[in-house]
């Protein structure tokens, strides 16, 4: 009767421990924004670094995605520096839409080498809300 009892005990602690390491981590905060306008840059990584703060270790990724005509100051790499250094430290990440740089005739070789593609800024922008459960804002 001892050795089922401890025998069942055993199983009960395994099995404790194994549900345990099976959970799933907890959930990250991840954010993704969207606008036209490079001079948005700044005050979209300072609420970066707001929300990195808050957030502590539910802070996840952090993404800004530009699209439209604006997308042409991209190619001022002095500038471009500037926010990219900023957008690093806070962990941010900074995309373009790939047609707004095809409409300008815009080599991606000529971006700052921080900044990434993505095919299309709204598919982007909705495959991140669909799938992977990021708060967005457009501005």
């Amino acid at each position: 009767m001892k050795n089922k009892i401890g025998i069942l005990f055993i199983l009960i602690i395994l099995g404790v421990s194994g549900f345990a390491q099976t959970q799933p981590a907890p959930n990250k905060n991840n954010y993704v924004v969207l606008t036209s306008k490079i001079p948005q840059l700044p005050p979209i990584i300072l609420t970066a670094e707001a929300l990195k703060k808050e957030d502590g270790n539910k802070f996840g990724d952090f993404q800004i995605v530009l699209y439209g005509s604006n997308v042409e100051g991209l190619t001022n790499k002095e500038q471009m520096e500037s926010y990219t250094k900023k957008a690093e430290a806070a962990g941010v990440q900074i995309y373009v839409c790939k047609l707004s740089i095809n409409h300008l005739n815009i080599n991606p070789k000529d971006l700052h080498p921080h900044i990434k593609v993505v095919n299309h800024a709204f598919t982007h922008l909705l495959q991140l809300q669909k799938n992977k459960n990021y708060y967005s804002i457009e501005l």
